[in-house]
């Protein structure tokens, strides 16, 4: 058994998700973390905002088969890569989770020679898809932050009261919407000013928006710079003044 007293400081990687609605930038802020130490492992067609930057770009589309349909295969390849390979990245990014889940459904259905998801294929998605979170998420303690963008949707949810509420959360299957929040360390919504088009991540406690962050460091709303949300995050101590 290893046993350890607990640290003043982080001392792993971060998992984080940053949700919005498309077209906000959430990839463009991917792109504030160093080109050098990042992966971006991507699902969306449009690379506009990745063009010219110089990071390392992994286009999940393009390297599935569209014979086989083994978007599956790619992504745990992926995964089995950045857990038992020596390679350079200290960020990973999977832009986004929205869409990856309904490539999958996609490739299940004609996998399954349907010519419409159904049931099945919708649940079979939304159990892949936790377990890719959960598995990424553990990149963490290889000290690597992971970094999962997604579109946003309202969904109705039933409080400690019993009552029905709609409250807005990262885009991915119903069901595992909130268990997958709850997989990783912070829940960021990107926002933009309509009036300045300034851009900010709210971290913020809402009743309408999913935020949560289980460390401290962070302020309500902080600037699109990826950089200095881990910069804060990983500078915070812990330790308690005698």
């Amino acid at each position: 058994m290893d046993f350890e007293k607990s640290p003043n400081k982080i001392n792993r990687g971060i998992s984080i998700i940053i949700y919005s609605d498309p077209g906000i930038g959430k990839t463009t802020l991917a792109t504030t973390l160093p080109e050098e130490e990042t992966l971006i492992a991507t699902v969306e067609a449009g690379l506009g905002p990745l063009l010219g930057t110089g990071h390392v770009v992994f286009d999940i589309l393009k390297t599935t088969d569209p014979n086989t349909h083994n978007i599956e295969e790619v992504v745990e390849n992926l995964y089995k890569y950045l857990r038992t390979e020596k390679h350079p990245f200290k960020n990973v990014v999977l832009d986004n989770l929205s869409e990856l889940e309904q490539q999958l459904i996609l490739n299940l259905t004609k996998k399954h020679n349907k010519h419409s998801p159904e049931i099945r294929e919708y649940g079979d998605a939304a159990y892949k898809m936790k377990d890719w979170v959960r598995l990424f998420r553990d990149l963490i303690f290889q000290n690597i932050n992971v970094i999962f963008n997604a579109w946003e949707f309202p969904l109705e949810i039933r409080n400690t009261d019993g009552q029905v509420i709609s409250r807005t959360f990262p885009m991915i299957g119903k069901k595992i919407a909130p268990q997958v929040c709850g997989i990783v360390d912070v829940v960021g919504r990107l926002e933009c000013n309509e009036k300045t088009q300034q851009r900010r991540i709210r971290f913020a406690q809402s009743a309408q928006y999913v935020t949560k962050s289980q460390f401290q460091g962070l302020d309500d709303a902080e600037p699109p710079d990826l950089p200095h949300v881990f910069k804060k995050l990983n500078s915070f101590n812990y330790k308690k003044e005698d």
